[in-house]
């Protein structure tokens, strides 16, 4: 008997568990998939033969699934036999059942004579092929002579050859109570399922965190922003997953309808559906695939010229939508979609945000004829319910059929912006005029407006403006994120052809490119020379070079000059006085010399999100965080629908340090931060990494995690010195400050902090005005109340009534902590006052600070409801050592703060015992005396002077019996 028929194809698509292939290396999520084939191998060696059917859409994983089981049955000594589809068996009867039983049919001796005749018949060239039951029963004895159980892989059931696929339903309803376990996968669960009650399973999209970490593994995307694209294109199909990117070559056909092109691997998932076709039905499908228009008498109009036959064209249609692979629905009137013309499909924007959307109809404007197809008969709109058909159409179709589809929808499509994207994928020569139409595009989604500026560079026939439209691509990839499409852009231009609009758009384009913001102070002149010279020619672009000025000489801490310059700059191109972009590049400049609030106007020409981007900047630089809050929490969202993912690292960062004042719960400022720092990361912004790096340090510092907090700061004064931005070791010193009060290191502290205010001429910023609060803070256990009353006169000398209400409360804080002995009372009550629960770090601030004064000055009753306010304040929002500090005060007035456990056994002493012979005093000094404290730490966190304490111990060691610290430790189990 011959144990081999037809051609011995192998392949990448055979299954087993030497052919794991890359997505048999570690399944990315499926756990419930897992579980099942877990469950099979399992009950394999008690006889428990199972069947699992796993179903799903092209792409979805069956494979990667088919391929974990079979290495996992490998891993548990089980055998394993596969089969899968290969096109040239397909004709050949039973040539996949062949290909999974060949290592096994040598043990054909050992079956009885009647079942060997069979597989003799089957496999051995015999005249006819045998019924399927009959083989299945002879396959299953074949089987059961093997040693051990059985585990039958079978990939693509649905497209095997009709008589191995009817043999392996039959053998599907015999595995029950044998040692033979069997895994089917299908395209689709089929009318006819492979046993009467099989486990069945449907491989759906990937959910996000999985998808990313596929996205991550492929290792095609260079960016957040690329993988972004990537993410929304692909909605979570595994295959699409591991195969889109932008690639490094001109964007494609896909990029009208905002998707990404189809590698031949991808292309080749979809390739049954479209070799199933007929050829007219082939012609409208690849027509529908490639129009900009969504509307059906566009592409019958297309389709019939290509046919020449309108009748063909409809028979196509009504061929391909009975397919199911697009579905005619009731499209927009005129008037819509003259509303929304120009509008593409999608995120980033890609182009497929929802499947019943844009992703399969793009609505565009359409007011003209369609050729002789009566549009009567017909829906108005076709859409593609699975998105990724289009592109993989485009890639099985060759160059030739596709450039006559364009030429035909060219002629046929009403829109005139996209028929000319359509004429210009045909054109070979210079045209102005059709450049200008394509140019239209460019307002749309982001891969249409990259797609449609390359095409009116390409078309241009004036170098000048050819490259002046390549660098507006580049400055739109630049803003989106894509550093890597803005340098090919970029590549592409002779600067030296460029005039002054060209020049200034290339120092704007080059401070979006990833180490734009290393350079020196120069570059501060040189781009507002820039803004100057373009400003009557483009305000928009203007605005931009000034604003990044701005920002350059904010982080590099200009002198007097630049920000002389910067400011004069600023008031001759602004619009009006509350305009918010000359607002939010003054809070950069000089943050108190903003004005108070009041209503601003959009500067021309600038959109909704900007707007409330510029405000929110302004608010934040200006500590104005009840303003910031709501508007960094909608430019976030706007953000993130328009794909300027760029920009978020500008919005997160703000939105942690607005969370850290105004929130109730302080790890909620660290998401933002996180991400703000990994985005800053992937976009190659690393200024702003080290930013978002800093607010992590100061979080921690907060939060009492005061390792980690100093790992950060080193983080940031490494990247400062690197980037040459001095600013930001302002967001180290303040982690370092944090972490040394909040061990008790109040002099460290202050020293660090009065480092913020050095120079009297550099203007204040919200580091100075954080820095403020604490500085007050370490002040009078650093013994420095009085060089730090200097600093707040200063700050306040330097606000206005307009200042911002957090700092106004600062400075009252500050003048409270402060105060002189007969004063301080009145300026606590007036700190108090309503309206500090608004920032409940600054309200548990000032309390504790009343409390504990009162507490210094015998008013012990006083003081336990200001102390018992600041502990439940500092508890809620995870400030561990301050509310440990707060309770140890509150214990020193005969409370115990809430879930306190000072009244419990302490080594060998008992918590009453203790209570009973020190007073709550000198029981919180014993306690620290006896962690390793010194007199001089213990004063500093108690607001003690070290002599007050060694006088505490001279009294606490006869007390309890002790002459020596280590003996305190041992006694109170510390030791």
């Amino acid at each position: 008997m011959s144990a081999h028929i037809g051609p011995d194809v192998t392949g990448p698509d055979r299954i087993g568990p030497g052919n794991a292939g890359p997505e048999g290396a570690g399944l990315i999520g499926r756990e419930r998939e897992r579980e099942r084939v877990a469950a099979l191998l399992a009950a394999l060696p008690r006889d428990g033969g199972q069947v699992l059917h796993l179903s799903g859409a092209p792409g979805t994983g069956r494979t990667a699934v088919l391929r974990h089981a079979a290495a996992r049955a490998a891993e548990q000594g089980v055998r394993v036999l596969s089969t899968a589809w290969a096109p040239a068996e397909r004709e050949w009867p039973l040539a996949a059942l062949n290909h999974l039983l060949r290592p096994a049919l040598p043990q054909a001796t050992g079956v009885p004579d009647r079942e060997r005749a069979v597989l003799d018949t089957a496999f051995g060239g015999g005249p006819a092929t045998p019924a399927p039951a009959e083989l299945a029963a002879a396959v299953l004895r074949l089987l059961d002579t093997l040693p051990g159980p059985v585990l039958l892989c079978v990939d693509d059931l649905d497209r095997l050859d009709p008589a191995s696929r009817d043999t392996l339903r039959a053998l599907a309803g015999l595995c029950g109570g044998t040692r033979v376990g069997l895994i089917v996968t299908e395209r689709t669960a089929s009318g006819a399922p492979p046993c009467p009650h099989p486990q069945t399973v449907t491989l759906g999209r990937l959910p996000d965190p999985q998808a990313r970490a596929l996205v991550a593994r492929a290792g095609r995307v260079t960016g957040y922003a690329e993988e972004q694209l990537v993410l929304a294109v692909a909605r979570g199909n595994p295959l699409a997953l591991t195969e889109l990117s932008l690639g490094d070559g001109p964007l494609g056909d896909t990029a009208c309808f905002g998707m990404l092109p189809a590698t031949p691997r991808l292309a080749e998932a979809y390739a049954e559906d479209r070799q199933a076709l007929s050829a007219p039905a082939r012609t409208v499908l690849l027509t529908a695939a490639l129009s900009a228009s969504p509307v059906t008498r566009d592409i019958l109009a297309a389709s019939a010229l290509l046919l020449d036959s309108a009748d063909a064209a409809r028979n196509g249609l009504a061929e391909v939508v009975a397919r199911g692979l697009v579905v005619e629905s009731p499209g927009p009137t005129d008037a819509d979609e003259n509303a929304g013309a120009m509008e593409a499909a999608g995120t980033l924007r890609t182009g497929v945000e929802e499947a019943d959307g844009a992703a399969g109809a793009v609505e565009v404007a359409n007011t003209g004829t369609a050729g002789a197809v009566d549009a009567e008969v017909v829906a108005d709109h076709l859409r593609f319910p699975d998105p990724l058909v289009r592109p993989a159409v485009l890639g099985l179709e060759s160059t030739a059929r596709r450039m006559a589809a364009h030429a035909a929808l060219g002629q046929s499509i009403g829109s005139p912006a996209h028929a000319a994207w359509h004429a210009a994928r045909c054109a070979v020569g210079p045209d102005e005029e059709l450049a200008r139409r394509l140019e239209s595009l460019a307002g749309g989604a982001v891969l249409v407006a990259l797609a449609a500026l390359e095409g009116a560079a390409r078309l241009s026939p004036d170098p000048e403006r050819g490259a002046a439209r390549l660098l507006r691509a580049a400055e739109l990839a630049g803003e989106r994120g894509l550093a890597d499409q803005a340098l090919r852009y970029v590549r592409q231009i002779d600067p030296t052809g460029l005039g002054t609009l060209g020049r200034a758009l290339l120092l704007r384009v080059y401070d979006l490119l990833p180490g734009s913001g290393t350079g020196g102070r120069e570059r501060i002149a040189e781009l507002c020379e820039a803004a100057r010279e373009v400003a009557a020619q483009d305000p928009a672009l203007a605005r931009k070079l000034l604003l990044a000025a701005a920002r350059r000489g904010r982080w590099q801490q200009c002198g007097p000059d630049e920000r002389h310059l910067l400011l004069r700059t600023a008031g001759e191109l602004r619009t009006g006085p509350r305009d918010a972009w000359y607002l939010t590049v003054t809070a950069l400049t000089d943050p108190l010399r903003v004005p108070g609030p009041a209503d601003v106007r959009p500067a021309p020409g600038v959109s909704g999100a900007d707007h409330r981007s510029l405000l929110s900047q302004a608010a934040t630089l200006t500590l104005d965080f009840e303003r910031a809050a709501p508007l960094l929490e909608e430019t976030e969202a706007a953000l993130r629908a328009e794909g300027r993912y760029r920009q978020l690292p500008l919005i997160l960062v703000p939105r942690a340090m607005c969370r850290i004042w105004l929130g109730g719960e302080w790890h909620t400022a660290l998401a933002p931060a996180e991400e703000a720092r990994t985005i800053a990361d992937r976009t190659g912004q690393p200024d702003w990494a080290a930013r978002a790096t800093g607010m992590l340090g100061i979080l921690e510092a907060l939060r009492g995690e005061h390792d980690r907090s100093l790992e950060y700061a080193a983080e940031v004064e490494e990247s400062s010195l690197r980037l040459g931005q001095n600013r930001q070791l302002s967001l180290a010193v303040l982690a370092r400050a944090l972490t040394a009060s909040g061990t008790g290191r109040y002099a460290e502290a202050y020293d660090r902090l009065r480092s913020l205010f050095t120079d009297p001429a550099t203007p204040y910023a919200f580091e100075q005005f954080w820095g403020l609060a604490f500085l007050a803070e370490a002040a009078p256990p650093a013994g420095e109340q009085t060089d730090a009353r200097t600093v707040v006169d200063h700050v306040a000398s330097l606000t206005g009534e307009g200042c911002a209400p957090l700092l106004r409360r600062i400075l009252a804080y500050a003048d409270a902590v402060l105060a002189p002995e007969g004063e301080a009372e009145a300026r606590y009550r007036r700190a108090l006052r309503p309206g500090i629960e608004v920032w409940p770090l600054l309200h548990g601030m000032t309390a504790f600070g009343y409390g504990a004064w009162l507490r210094r000055r015998r008013r012990v009753t006083d003081s336990r409801t200001p102390l018992a306010t600041a502990e439940s304040v500092f508890r809620t929002l995870g400030a561990s050592s301050r509310a440990a500090q707060t309770a140890s005060e509150l214990r020193a007035t005969g409370w115990a703060a809430e879930g306190d456990s000072a009244g419990t056994p302490v080594g060998d002493a008992s918590g009453s015992d203790l209570t009973r012979v020190l007073s709550p005093q000198q029981l919180t000094i014993a306690r620290l005396a006896a962690r390793g404290l010194t007199n001089r730490a213990i004063g500093e966190q108690l607001r003690l002077s070290p002599r007050t304490v060694a006088s505490h111990l001279y009294q606490i060691f006869p007390k309890l019996g002790v002459s020596s610290r280590a003996q305190l430790a041992a006694l109170m189990g510390t030791g």
